[in-house]
């Protein structure tokens, strides 16, 4: 069963192979209608290559912020044992100790949701595109993000909060914060530019009329109008096949 992304490739090739084919044609191929030219399916073809690059790596570029975010937070965890261990050792009240511990059960409590991309088989001559379950800019990391910052001005006012380990000491875990709000800024950018290179490929191969898809589809059916449904040549492409997005 074909794929999303490999539908999307497949019609770009496909594409070529029509142009080749039809190309055989001349001079006899002569649509009014400019767009189904060949030069113009050349063109149309050129950008589509060009925007599936666009798209590969556009999302290549999310999925290096996704595991950036992932691993910066996953050593998150272990951090905030040794900092909350840390602060229980230290000469503070017992109340102080249970507001530390109650935004350290807020922070694992909220964990993020993992970004699962569910691709659906072609269906007919249609494409399902991927669906995303969670979304990259979920609130789950937000939230997080803003209880380390909690726990942190928490400990800050917190004289007796003195450890000699360097990484559990205040200004080392406004450090980390920022890390952690970068990475996050930086996913969400990256989401934004995948989506945006995804919408630009969808318009260059699948606008009505102007889209590769039906312009492909119509020189097709050019071809069975002019030269008729049982002639050579159109018997040649009949099989080239286009899928529409779903």
């Amino acid at each position: 069963m074909m794929k999303g992304k490999r539908s999307n490739q497949q019609n770009v090739d496909n594409m070529e192979v029509l142009t080749e084919r039809v190309f055989t044609f001349q001079p006899e191929y002569d649509p009014a209608e400019m767009r189904l030219s060949i030069p113009n399916q050349k063109r149309i073809k050129a950008s589509s290559d060009e925007v599936l690059f666009g798209v590969t790596t556009a999302e290549s570029a999310c999925n290096n912020a996704i595991s950036a975010r992932t691993a910066a937070f996953d050593a998150l965890d272990p951090l905030i044992t040794c900092v909350i261990n840390a602060l229980r050792i230290s000469e503070v009240s017992e109340q102080t100790i249970k507001q530390g511990e109650s935004i350290v059960r807020e922070m694992r409590h909220k964990r993020a949701s993992v970004i699962t991309h569910v691709i659906s088989a072609v269906v007919g001559t249609e494409i399902n595109e991927p669906a995303k379950t969670n979304k990259i800019h979920g609130s789950s990391y937000n939230t997080r993000i803003e209880n380390f910052r909690r726990l942190i001005v928490l400990l800050g006012t917190i004289a007796a909060y003195k450890p000699k380990e360097t990484d559990l000491t205040v200004e080392m875990l406004n450090n980390r914060l920022t890390v952690l709000t970068r990475l996050n800024s930086a996913l969400k950018t990256a989401d934004a530019q995948a989506d945006a290179a995804r919408t630009q490929r969808d318009t260059i191969l699948y606008a009505s009329k102007t889209g590769l898809v039906d312009i492909a589809m119509d020189s097709k059916l050019y071809v069975k109008s002019a030269y008729g449904a049982s002639s050579p040549q159109y018997k040649s492409i009949s099989g080239i096949i286009f899928s529409r997005l779903r």
